[in-house]
């Protein structure tokens, strides 16, 4: 178990040699039955000794991740070892060959990005101040799946993570590292795979080798306990292995603080989106024992990572994006989009920090989180993931069926809100943060403030489509914050921030249940050009991909198929 107490060195880069075997560090070379040690050798000299990328394209994906963690320009933060608010300074400070990038030209940015100054920042403070007034309510539903608002989170750990800019004066989004693989290749759960980051890893004591599993966690038996003192029944069925891993303090077991061991620390940052990447261990691990019951006689890790990622971004374009930007748009990014494997990409904050920070309005203020728990506050699903960040005890184990639409026949009140304006009550204030930034809404307003991003108007512009008018903005608001657009002589429907245009075009012209034109365009046309750059994504696969695992349709996979096959619905 890894030592949660010291922090990570800076990964050393080994010495090259002229001949013989690579010496790595012992850590590396944990069960490196995986790779051969001639086909390990050879990788490493090609890498590290004679740098060529036309032999690094031969590598199969695991050998490559693996590789790429010895170069001094692609660390990148893998697995949750330590604390989810302690990045080490060697992360930020080393070059990356990820950056965040803008979409739209310069020329656009600067002639409709807000001016950044004191009464702008003062401006948007109080447009956040109404986005999350608690006398609004959390807002009504939408027609989406609750669970869609998590799994959306979960995808957003999988593409990026900034852990160095500021919202306290101007930043160019192309000095800044993107400390995920933008590919959605799924590092959030496998981190740098079994050879490097083994302590994610169950490695099998019999049978074939090659089947390893990801690690389960424990949760605590059924009874009284988790936020409010909230207890099961006795008739309720007892879980064993329904939480993420974790590990205790090793200097004293006694304390309770127990941090998650995943891929990506933010995943354990609320219940739903943590017992969502559990889903996502047993989605793995179901995969491995099909195979190994199957006598598949490859690599079965190997096999099974390929299966798992290839059914989870097939759900990711046909199931998730369907639902927020609408078929047509999704149809339209297929065809239109254009990027050859492997080429260059920045990930756009107009889609990072702005369109696909639309499930922040679709947050619910109470959640059926299973048939016991009926009616948990927002407070109580975040608990978990604050001191003494208590592990899930069986009571508090989500059921999936009431998040998707499994087949489930009971009706279960579980809609995610209207993509719009208003964010859930419970969400004015985060723990961590204090005064005016404690509000999220102010957050991501002058987020996109700092990074100059362009006006709603201005990317409705680059694309050709008729932006939204003054009177579209206005539209079912409530009075003050109507008088606020209109004031400082309009500038904010003029110049409207990129994020609350694309929730104001989602609630007046979609009514809510999905994104406009303007950000259903920047989301589904991001997520096919990450797929389409991925040599190893299901958009590139020879002779083309045709989802394999059991569905509710054949030649489909949905999110409910992904959890009805891990396991993780509880009838």
């Amino acid at each position: 178990m890894p030592d949660v107490l010291t922090p990570p060195k800076p990964p050393k880069r080994p010495t090259p040699v002229a001949d013989g075997p690579i010496a790595l560090d012992p850590r590396q070379l944990a069960h490196a039955r995986l790779f051969s040690a001639e086909a390990r050798d050879k990788a490493l000299r090609v890498i590290v000794r004679h740098p060529d990328p036309d032999a690094e394209k031969t590598l199969i994906p695991e050998r490559k991740l693996s590789i790429n963690a010895l170069r001094p320009d692609l660390k990148r933060f893998h697995g949750a070892k330590i604390a989810l608010t302690w990045f080490p300074w060697w992360l930020w400070r080393t070059p990356c060959s990820d950056k965040f990038g803008y979409l739209t030209p310069a020329s656009i940015r600067t002639a409709t990005k807000l001016p950044f100054d004191f009464a702008t920042q003062t401006l948007l403070g109080k447009l956040g101040d109404f986005m999350a007034d608690p006398s609004r309510g959390a807002g009504a539903e939408s027609t989406i799946p609750a669970g869609y608002t998590y799994f959306g989170q979960f995808v957003d750990h999988d593409i990026t993570l900034d852990i160095s800019s500021t919202l306290d004066a101007p930043v160019d989004a192309t000095t800044i590292n993107n400390m995920r693989t933008p590919s959605l290749d799924l590092d959030s759960v496998y981190g740098r795979g079994p050879a490097l980051d083994a302590f994610l890893y169950d490695f099998p004591t019999s049978g074939p080798p090659s089947a390893v599993k990801l690690h389960l966690g424990t949760n605590t038996p059924s009874g009284a306990g988790g936020p409010g003192g909230a207890g099961g029944f006795g008739g309720m069925q007892v879980q064993t292995d329904f939480d993420v891993p974790r590990v205790v303090n090793p200097i004293n077991p006694a304390l309770s603080t127990q941090t998650a061991i995943i891929g990506d620390p933010r995943n354990d940052e609320n219940l739903i989106v943590s017992q969502f990447h559990h889903a996502m261990l047993k989605f793995h691990n179901q995969v491995v024992e099909g195979l190994v019951a199957t006598g598949f006689s490859g690599d079965i890790f190997v096999e099974a990572k390929k299966i798992v990622t290839h059914h989870y971004q097939w759900a990711v374009v046909h199931d998730f994006l369907g639902r927020v930007c609408g078929n047509a748009a999704v149809s339209a990014a297929l065809s239109s989009v254009t990027a050859a494997p492997n080429s260059a990409f920045s990930m756009p904050v107009e889609f990072a920090v702005a369109a696909y920070r639309f499930g922040h309005s679709m947050i619910r203020d109470s959640y059926w989180v299973n048939f016991i728990q009926i009616g948990a506050t927002l407070d109580q699903v975040f608990a978990f993931a604050r001191k003494p960040n208590l592990p899930v005890l069986s009571n508090w184990v989500v059921d999936f069926n009431a998040f998707f639409s499994t087949g489930f026949t009971v009706p279960v009140n579980n809609k995610a809100k209207k993509i719009d304006s208003v964010l859930a009550p419970g969400l004015d204030t985060l723990p961590g943060f204090s005064g005016m930034m404690a509000m999220l809404a102010t957050r991501n307003l002058r987020r996109g403030l700092a990074l100059g991003l362009p006006s709603g108007q201005g990317v409705a512009q680059h694309y050709g489509i008729a932006p939204m008018t003054a009177a579209q903005l206005k539209q079912g608001l409530p009075p003050g914050e109507a008088a606020l657009l209109d004031s400082n002589g309009g500038i904010l429907l003029s110049k409207t921030p990129l994020w609350y245009y694309c929730l104001r075009e989602a609630a007046v012209l979609n009514s809510g249940n999905q994104l406009g034109p303007v950000g259903g365009r920047i989301v589904a046309e991001t997520f096919v050009r990450m797929l389409k750059r991925n040599p190893d994504s299901y958009l590139n696969v020879s002779g083309g991909f045709t989802p394999g695992l059991p569905s509710a349709t054949p030649g489909d996979f949905t999110v409910a198929d992904l959890v009805n096959f891990a396991g993780v619905t509880v009838p």
